[in-house]
């Protein structure tokens, strides 16, 4: 699998593990002030709905550790923050190491492709211009 490759399949399981998180972070805030404010019917409904997508959420950053994605501390760190906290800033660093990854990988080749030219313009480059008369000649020597 290409870097390229990689870094989408990231970007996709990360897409859906935020989205994930901020469905929790909104369940959870919506508990928390049901259960300051009294309202035990609301505790009553929102507690399973909270719990059932936080256990989503960790099955999701689990199998992503699974698969490879990312390493391990990041289940851990939903598991032992409860859930968004964790998810966001786990979330946030790997994006960011990625994006880190993608600027490296642009810049070789940038500097291959740079290196590339300036081997063309002062004529230490094995490979002629398709422009030059010395690649004219060899085209009209070889048989199409």
């Amino acid at each position: 699998m290409s870097s390229t490759q990689q870094t989408e399949r990231i970007g996709r399981r990360l897409r859906i593990v935020r989205v994930v998180a901020l469905v929790d972070f909104v369940l959870l805030l919506a508990l928390v002030s049901a259960a300051l404010t009294g309202q035990r019917e609301m505790v009553q409904i929102l507690g399973p709905l909270h719990g059932i997508n936080f256990l989503l959420l960790l099955v999701i950053v689990s199998v992503g550790a699974i698969d490879g994605v990312w390493e391990w501390w990041f289940p851990v760190a939903v598991l032992l923050t409860a859930g968004p906290p964790g998810a966001f800033v786990g979330e946030w660093i790997i994006n960011r190491r990625v994006r880190t990854q993608k600027a490296l990988i642009h810049n070789a080749v940038s500097d291959k492709t740079a290196v590339v030219a300036a081997e063309r313009e002062t004529g230490t480059s094995s490979v002629p211009f398709p422009s030059t008369k010395e690649h004219v000649r060899n085209e009209r020597k070889e048989p199409v």
